[in-house]
């Protein structure tokens, strides 16, 4: 037969795989490497590949009895402990590395180079081990393989001008670069194998992430004892504070991880909006940053939640157009959990920091006001399900949908008109007015306005139109000089927002140009005759007017601005 009649599950293939790589690693490594190491080096390394490998018995041979424990042990999910065991062993390389470059005194000025060069790497790869920040980087792994073949190079150049006995740390580092790519870019990109493997009958599907991140881990720990060799050679006779530093570097990593968990904390303080949002499941929204730029929305969230209330947690932010309630642009992320620290257990509510930036598309409507809605979800069955808000000091959209803020999509700035009808004292132009010599009741009156602004507007405002009575039909009567012209003192009154609901005044901003067409209903009983036609804003909060001048600087009376006469007929 080709294949053994026995199967083997996936657990018992890793098994096998771990200790088939471990056992011929620890062999030669403590046979050839570890020997060479001063004392202390010697027990930080066995102390580290002990640890690595407690993990790993431990991912393979906990019982998972929570979403939690499933996460917390996983080698194929993120800030846990397989990954901070990951993030520390990186960054206690370039550590060392650049220990020993400040303190090998005696070392060639390329060789110290070197070494604080590969130790800032190994730093960076810490960092990005654990917060991700590849995520941030397009095309990353372009980058990190150039990062990659130049360690290489340098590494091959330096162990040239090197002495002998060095050549072996630059071997050892050479090897663990070696495993670790191996791991990263040949056993990440295997995809699973169900059934057979080779002569073996498999009960199930075998996954290749826990080998891959076994052969970075070896791969780490190698570049470890490279720079533990470098350390010992080169830093000749050192004293007890110094052989104690690579000991404090694993302690400082994690209380610099452990303080990162905190950073979002100090932000909300500093420069978040303040919100008060309950969702179900005690998730809580406690502020926000949001910048409108002009291509994007870029969003802060500040949200806690209990460790285990972040696992399959998603948010959503989408512009919305406050007329018609159709989003014009949207983004869907998972909960990044990169701040909430593990070591506290599932029941620890982390403050969360989460980036969120959504694009416009080309073809985003300009002028209209666009309201910032956030959501949050599950995946449930297949399902995104939608958290229920049970209490909000915000405006919402639904009961499951938090008003953010709003932005506009500014349009060209068009060229202003010579003569403008009327200038407000709050920067807004009345720059043309079409109004229709005559109307007939109980019809609509179309009139169109066009306005520009000279400011940033952070204020609601109401135009208003005043049709006031002069004489009726056949008789003449003058419009001039305002309110006094009026005979009977009849007014018929329409207000609404300059532009339309589509975008209010608080949203206009510096060089908006735009006009609107009003479709005002007037009444079946409205009077035939000669109407003077006013127009006017008014502050929204308290209905006080705007006062207003001409194009030749002369103030219109009662801050109403004469448009002309009207016929209804």
């Amino acid at each position: 037969m080709n294949s053994i009649e026995s199967a083997f599950s996936s657990d018992e293939v890793i098994r096998i795989f771990i200790f088939l790589l471990y056992v011929p690693a620890c062999v030669i490594s403590f046979w050839q490497l570890i020997p060479r190491l001063s004392r202390s080096s010697a027990r930080l390394a066995s102390l580290m590949l002990l640890a690595q490998l407690l993990v790993i018995v431990l991912s393979l041979e906990t019982t998972v009895t929570s979403q939690f424990d499933k996460w917390l042990w996983d080698f194929h999910e993120e800030w846990n402990i397989p990954a901070t065991l990951a993030s520390t062993q990186l960054a206690m390389v370039g550590g060392v590395a650049l220990i020993t470059a400040w303190l090998a005194r005696a070392s060639p000025a390329i060789v110290r180079f070197y070494l604080a060069a590969t130790g800032g790497v190994f730093v960076f790869l810490g960092l990005d081990e654990y917060l991700a920040l590849h995520e941030f980087i397009e095309a990353w792994e372009r980058y990190y393989i150039a990062l990659g073949l130049a360690v290489v190079i340098a590494t091959l150049v330096v162990a040239r001008r090197s002495a002998k006995t060095a050549r072996i740390w630059h071997f050892c580092l050479l090897v663990g670069l070696a495993l670790s790519a191996l791991g990263a870019m040949v056993f990440n990109a295997l995809p699973p194998i169900c059934d057979i493997l080779g002569s073996l009958r498999l009960d199930g599907c075998l996954q290749f992430y826990f080998q891959e991140e076994s052969l970075e881990l070896l791969g780490i720990w190698l570049a470890l004892v490279a720079m533990l060799g470098h350390f010992s050679e080169g830093v000749l006779m050192p004293r007890a504070r110094v052989r104690a530093f690579p000991y404090a570097l694993p302690v400082l990593w994690i209380l610099l991880l452990l303080l990162n968990s905190l950073v979002p904390r100090l932000e909300l303080r500093l420069i978040a909006n303040p919100a008060s949002v309950a969702f179900e499941s005690g998730i809580h929204l406690h502020g926000y940053t949001l910048e409108n730029l002009r291509e994007s929305s870029r969003v802060r969230l500040f949200v806690s939640a209990q460790q285990r209330d972040y696992l399959g947690l998603g948010y959503s932010i989408h512009l919305v157009d406050q007329v018609s309630g159709e989003s014009v642009g949207g983004l869907d992320e998972w909960a990044d959990r990169q701040h909430g620290f593990w070591l506290f257990g599932p029941n620890y509510s982390p403050l969360h920091g989460q980036w969120m930036e959504v694009h416009l598309p080309p073809e985003s409507p300009v002028n209209r006001a666009l309201s910032v809605v956030l959501t949050l979800w599950r995946k449930k069955g297949g399902q995104f399900k939608p958290f229920e808000v049970r209490a909000s000091d915000h405006h919402l959209v639904n009961d499951a949908q938090v008003v953010l803020g709003e932005r506009v999509v500014a349009a060209e700035t068009a060229v202003s008109r010579a003569a403008p009808v009327a200038e407000f004292d709050n920067g807004f132009v009345l720059e043309a007015v079409d109004l229709p010599d005559r109307a007939q009741r109980g019809a609509t009156l179309s009139i169109s306005f066009a306005w520009r602004s000279k400011v940033q507007s952070r204020e609601d405002h109401v135009q208003y139109l005043h049709l006031g009575y002069v004489s009726p039909p056949g008789e003449g009567g003058s419009v001039e000089g305002g309110a006094e012209s009026v005979q009977t003192g009849a007014w018929f009154v329409y207000d609404q927002e300059p532009l339309g609901a589509r975008l209010p005044t608080r949203l206009w901003y510096r060089g908006l140009s735009d006009s609107e067409t009003w479709r005002v209903p007037l009444p079946a009983d409205l009077a035939p005759g000669q109407y003077s036609v006013f127009t006017g804003i008014y502050r929204a909060r308290d209905g006080e007017r705007v006062p207003a001048s001409n194009s030749t600087g002369e103030r219109w009376l009662d801050a109403r601005v004469l448009l002309g006469a009207l016929t209804i007929e």
